[in-house]
């Protein structure tokens, strides 16, 4: 089935892994190997979750200011763009930080999906959200990450789960991904390769 879209991941994905999820959990008193942290949150009282919003914004805000796009970032999303494509973000930070992480370097997303927009990844909810507004099926869609939730977000809504292998923990999500990818350099061939328009790289790991 051809590729109609396209949704990325942001921290780790568009831009270098920055948020130092362990030191995170650790500030808000919760157990540095423990769960995600939204969902902790979620549990937490009124006056609980109010600190621990205070310190996950600082440390996204922080991330924004000091970000650093992944190799190949730019001219992925930039030929994206020369082939039709839409570009969505899907991401558990607000919606503002993928914007002002846009306006920094100068990128262009079509739409944006973060916390406030409903049920965060690994739920379906945010591919779905964004493939009605790009007119297009989920199945038509590749959906990039670098963590597990956005592999099983991706199978839950029935989009293509495509795996950026640029950290040492990627081997322990591989087997979610149809594709594995090592830069978002790679995504284009395969992009051209489903819309019959590119022949298929040999050194590209098809899962």
């Amino acid at each position: 089935m051809p590729i109609r879209a396209v949704i990325f991941d942001l921290d780790g994905t568009i831009t270098q892994p920055f948020l130092d999820f362990e030191q995170i959990r650790g500030e808000m008193g919760l157990d540095r190997h423990g769960g995600p942290i939204l969902e902790a949150m979620e549990k937490m009282t009124p006056a609980e979750r109010q600190r621990a919003e205070a310190i996950l914004h600082a440390h996204e805000e922080r991330a924004v200011a000091e970000s650093q796009l992944n190799a190949g970032a730019r001219e992925t999303l930039t030929g994206l763009r020369e082939r039709g494509l839409p570009i969505g973000i899907l991401t558990r930070n607000r919606k503002d930080n993928a914007w002002a992480v846009a306006r920094k370097h100068g990128l262009h997303f079509d739409a944006v999906v973060g916390r406030e927009d409903g049920p965060v990844k690994p739920d379906r909810f945010g591919v779905l959200h964004l493939c009605r507004g790009f007119a297009v099926e989920p199945a038509q869609t590749l959906l990039v990450g670098d963590y597990l939730f956005d592999l099983l977000c991706a199978r839950a809504a029935g989009a293509i789960p495509v795996l950026i292998a640029n950290h040492e923990r990627a081997g322990e999500f591989a087997a979610h991904a149809d594709f594995t990818v090592n830069s978002l350099t790679e995504l284009l061939p395969i992009v051209d390769r489903c819309n019959g328009t590119g022949d298929w790289p040999s050194h590209l790991q098809e899962n």
